[in-house]
């Protein structure tokens, strides 16, 4: 029986510091409708699959013994305190996978991811234990952001879609797949229509799901897929034939200049993924219930991404790094936590504990793996298409209302980074820009982000005070409306 939690409190745990561990069984509960949806996020954790046979060279067998190592990662966030559902660094993916492909192939392309994702661990880490993550985003001018994240949405269409590549092999799968998936994800025609239509409300929260399965059936109705599976139901890899494989105690460490040229990646690969720790915490901002106060903290959450790089890193290396957020199925667990209350779900830790978990077990059903394998150069493609288009919409985001020099360097940045990858694109894109802009542009551009991040700041702050006067409130028997609190928050 789970500890219970006091109306308005915080969710049982044991404090470490800025750490809250919590024990399944002990201090959350597990969701039922959440087991559904973590066997469902098993599906898409394959998605790395052609990037692991193909780009590292490593035998199906050893490639699916990482996705399971990788996934198993993510109970760290529920273990450690985080009430989101975590992911990849998916953006960032294509542009690793194009410098990894630039290097011999074998063991040198594993001690290069090993470089980035060890460099991009300790970022993570020092940031959040400095706090000076937000100090770093503010000095990082957005014409920039905005030409590094539209560089990587290009990059991962790019790459998927060249010549000869799966949409050429499976075109049918690929272009079913996608199509499913523009339509639930991104369809005006659909989307304005889910929020009167609960069957189309469900289908657009797993809207990757959809896709993944309508791509699974008409690639072996169409013979672009050959399944081929043993019979086995459940499995374990051979973890120790991975580690032998991939671990850098075992095939060595880079050079110092790998290291070295690895830095760019790392500080690209951060830049992409901090706009996932401001939607992390607006989304929990924006479920808040009254019978439970969900603790966000940045900082945390750095560290946490910074540890589960670092162990990857060390033991079993992976292309799309470790990111804070896994957006639809993060989504569609704040949408039920807040729509269902405390009977349908009585901690936000419930149901993110629950479907990381179930993400895990769910990896161990044999026949998902294999049919996994056998369609994993076709789902690598929706996976970067859908990424090219959300980078797109967050690079465009970024520079609604800036000037039309701001959007030239963006779009050249982006150019740098498709032409020559991080390594050169990075120091390229600084150096253009402080070529371009002249001082007063500099501190222009440093003085709005400042002025983004005090309205971020201010924002988080009052939302935290309302929480703060609406537990008081309810604990005196007092009534407060939204009115009252905007106005005592002031």
């Amino acid at each position: 029986m789970a500890l219970k939690r006091e109306y308005g409190g915080i969710q049982p745990c044991i404090r470490a510091g800025i750490f809250r561990i919590r024990i399944p069984f002990i201090h959350f509960k597990i969701s039922p409708p959440e087991i559904v949806t973590g066997l469902m996020n098993a599906c898409t954790s394959y998605g790395a699959l052609a990037v692991l046979i193909t780009t590292l060279g490593l035998d199906p067998e050893v490639a699916w013994a990482l996705v399971v190592f990788e996934t198993a990662m993510y109970t760290l966030n529920w273990l450690l305190g985080e009430p989101s559902i975590c992911g990849w660094i998916t953006p960032a993916m294509a542009i690793m996978v194009l410098f990894l492909e630039t290097l011999p192939e074998g063991v040198a392309r594993l001690q290069a991811l090993t470089a980035i994702q060890l460099e991009l661990g300790l970022l993570f880490i020092i940031l959040g234990f400095t706090g000076l993550s937000k100090k770093l985003n503010t000095l990082v001018p957005p014409a920039l952001k905005a030409g590094i994240v539209l560089g990587a949405g290009i990059n991962a269409v790019v790459s998927r879609l060249k010549e000869g590549g799966a949409t050429d092999t499976m075109t049918i799968a690929c272009i079913c797949g996608l199509v499913v998936v523009c339509l639930f994800m991104f369809s005006q025609r659909v989307r304005n229509k889910m929020n009167s239509n609960k069957v189309l409300s469900f289908m657009g929260n797993y809207s990757f799901l959809w896709a993944v399965i309508v791509l699974f059936l008409v690639g072996g109705l169409s013979g672009e897929v050959q399944y081929n599976f043993s019979g086995e139901i459940f499995k374990v890899p051979d973890f120790m034939g991975l580690f032998m494989a991939v671990c850098p105690f075992f095939i060595g460490f880079a050079e110092p200049s790998v290291w070295l040229m690895a830095l760019p990646y790392a500080l690209t690969a951060w830049i992409i993924a901090y706009g996932d720790f401001v939607t992390v915490q607006e989304l929990g901002m924006s479920s808040v219930r009254e019978d439970e106060h969900i603790e966000f903290d940045a900082n945390r959450t750095n560290v946490i991404c910074g540890i589960r790089n670092v162990i990857l890193a060390l033991f079993a290396p992976y292309p799309a790094l470790a990111g804070p957020l896994s957006a639809p199925y993060c989504i569609a667990t704040y949408a039920r936590y807040k729509q269902d209350g405390r009977e349908g779900m009585d901690s936000i830790y419930d149901g993110s504990g629950t479907n990381l978990i179930f993400t895990v077990v769910g990896l161990f059903i044999f026949p998902l793996y294999e049919a996994s394998l056998a369609a994993s150069a076709a789902l690598l493609v929706v996976i970067l298409v859908v990424q090219g288009w959300a980078c797109a919409t967050i690079a465009f985001g970024l520079m609604e209302g800036r000037e039309v020099l701001d959007k030239g360097i963006a779009g050249m940045c982006a150019g740098f980074f498709v032409a020559r990858g991080a390594q050169i694109a990075l120091p390229a894109a600084i150096a253009f820009y402080l070529i371009i802009a002249n001082n007063q542009k500099i501190r222009e551009d440093y003085a709005w982000n400042k002025d983004h991040q005090r309205i971020e700041d201010e924002e988080t702050a009052r939302q935290l005070e309302a929480l703060r006067i609406r537990m008081e409130a309810l604990k005196s028997g007092a009534i407060v409306d939204d009115e009252d609190l905007q106005k005592e928050g002031k």
